[in-house]
């Protein structure tokens, strides 16, 4: 907000932090911090599964999730996202995605992210995984 006029419009708390608080917190390892976290939500919400995901995405207010494609061993997940700027990494959602179909499927699970569509915002987020690369529980 700097140099923005005193009395223009505040933005929610949740964009706030988001948006402007983190980048200054983490800086340029933001988008590989906010991956674990997201990785670490769903370790800590440990009942979550991926029929969850969509509700999951409302209520945290990140825009509407749809599964696109399923594949053997890879989903495509898109989602209109309530942010506004195409440049803020999305790798909070995405580590999401990629822990939720890890404990899922028992299988390590990575996830990348590309934006699809500026206007409305859309990014797309594909995860994969892989069926030699069992995961054990710690």
């Amino acid at each position: 907000m700097q140099n923005e006029p005193v009395n223009q419009k505040v933005r929610s708390g949740y964009d706030l932090m988001r948006h402007e608080l983190l980048p200054l917190l983490l800086g340029e390892e933001e988008p590989a911090i906010l991956y674990w976290a997201g990785k670490a939500l769903v370790r800590h919400r440990c009942h979550m599964a991926a029929s969850d995901l969509t509700d999951f995405f409302a209520q945290a207010q990140w825009g509407t999730l749809h599964l696109v494609k399923e594949k053997k061993y890879e989903r495509i997940y898109e989602v209109e996202t309530t942010a506004k700027d195409s440049s803020r990494p999305f790798t909070l959602e995405t580590g999401v995605i990629a822990q939720t179909a890890e404990m899922e499927k028992g299988l390590l699970a990575e996830a990348t992210y590309e934006i699809k569509n500026k206007e409305p915002l859309t990014v797309r987020i594909t995860v994969r995984w892989d069926k030699k690369d069992s995961v054990t529980e710690e």
